[in-house]
């Protein structure tokens, strides 16, 4: 039996809006050179704070008006750290273009925070 390769999908690096404490970003559309993906298998999100101290709750959603939520992790970058990630054990597939929002807490409000999802392609 021939062993098949995971093939990962070049995603856009996104920088968020201001974040707010207790509020939610605008929903933007996760991309990869600049066009939605609409089909693969999410496993995870880098953040790179714009700088320390905080946390940020990072959503994945099915559409662009977050009918299903995929995905729900904090990262929190107290200690020092502007870059966090998460990757979980199994993925979360999905077959329409994927959409996330952002949320900081008192401390990561009026930063910036990139994100850069990890995506699998999915074979058909």
């Amino acid at each position: 039996m021939a062993q098949t390769i995971p093939i990962y999908i070049n995603v856009d690096t996104i920088t968020s809006a201001s974040l707010a404490d207790g509020t939610e970003t605008a929903e933007a559309a996760i991309t990869t050179n600049s066009g939605d993906i609409t089909a693969g298998l999410l496993w995870g999100v880098h953040g790179e704070l714009s700088s320390t101290a905080g946390q940020v709750e990072v959503r994945a959603w099915n559409d662009e008006n977050s009918t299903r939520e995929l995905y729900s992790v904090t990262l929190d970058f107290s200690g020092g750290l502007t870059q966090s990630s998460d990757l979980m054990s199994a993925p979360v597939p999905f077959f329409e273009a994927a959409y996330f929002t952002a949320e900081g807490d008192a401390t990561s409000a009026s930063k910036t925070i990139d994100l850069t999802f990890y995506i699998q392609a999915l074979r058909f």
